[in-house]
């Protein structure tokens, strides 16, 4: 038996041990992701729970000093919550962990209910990354993100009362040239809502420069004109706008993401105007040493 790892993990998951329970993304119909067909997994499965257990001993044998795990891939929640409660007990047995964290689509949850939210928090998940991408109905149902705000709401209020972490990814320029106020807008509004402990800020990536893709169906959409890409300089302003708006306690806010435009970091609401002066600093920049920072840039993953 070959022991198996997530093909994507968070950069905040970089030091935690890594589970593999599902392959794949079961969804797998969102625009502008290509990543698990391109990686070579076009398919979803769930592993079977005695894999799973067997590269558990073996990572305790290598690296039992692990503090953080993470269970992937795009939606280990589909296993179940018994599988996934298992799972979780197994590894608090196993390990001294301060955390056990994974992806989870919003529709998932909703799938599983309050109920199995509390089994999954009782047996020792305590924090879920969650890509909310946009505030905006419109904007989501385009890119058939498979979700709402209103069910990103009700989830949210299930993880806080379960006491599970939230940490949600914002796609900035998920609405292209045309719709970048209504989505950084209508995203500020969702996160005021929700106030979830994380919100991590991304560049929507659709080019194929990369050997590492993606290959999304987005690029189809923007060759027909259907989808007008934002420019890297409508990006920064996306995300000073979405900063603006912002009024979300508690949350750290961070742009942890090698594709972004501007890194900024810091804890809402207390260094939100310290994020929006470093925001408009680089905006007061010379044009061309911003187009040569957009260049450089690039797209990266």
């Amino acid at each position: 038996m070959t022991f198996e790892q997530p093909l994507i993990r968070p950069p905040s998951e970089w030091r935690s041990g890594l589970i593999r329970v599902t392959r794949g993304c079961d969804w797998n119909r969102c625009r502008f992701c290509g990543i698990y067909p391109n990686l070579g997994e076009p398919s979803f499965s769930v592993r079977p729970l005695a894999d799973i257990l067997a590269d558990v001993a073996l990572l305790r044998q290598l690296r039992p000093e692990t503090e953080t795990m993470f269970l992937g891939d795009a939606d280990p929640l589909q296993a179940g919550v018994a599988t996934i409660s298992e799972l979780v007990r197994h590894l608090r047995q196993a390990f001294s962990l301060t955390r056990i964290t994974c992806y989870a689509r919003a529709s998932t949850l909703n799938k599983l209910g309050r109920d199995g939210v509390m089994q999954l928090a009782a047996a020792g998940l305590n924090r879920i990354h969650l890509g909310l991408e946009s505030g905006s109905d419109e904007i989501l149902r385009y890119h058939r993100k498979g979700q709402s705000a209103k069910m990103v709401r009700e989830v949210a209020t299930w993880l806080h009362d379960a006491g599970i972490e939230l940490s949600v990814y914002v796609l900035l320029g998920l609405g292209g040239s045309s719709l970048w106020r209504q989505h950084a807008l209508a995203t500020a509004e969702l996160l005021n809502a929700i106030e979830p402990a994380f919100i991590r800020v991304r560049r929507l990536w659709v080019y194929p420069e990369s050997p590492y893709g993606p290959g999304s169906p987005l690029l189809g959409e923007i060759a027909a004109g259907k989808f007008q890409p934002q420019s890297p300089e409508g990006t920064v302003l996306e995300l000073q706008l979405l900063l603006q708006q912002l009024t979300a306690r508690g949350a750290e806010f961070t742009c942890d993401h090698e594709n972004n435009y501007i890194k900024v970091k810091g804890q809402l609401p207390r260094d939100r105007l310290a994020m929006l002066a470093q925001i408009e600093a680089f905006l007061a920049r010379p044009a061309r040493e911003r187009e040569q920072h957009y260049r450089e840039v690039g797209s990266r993953i």
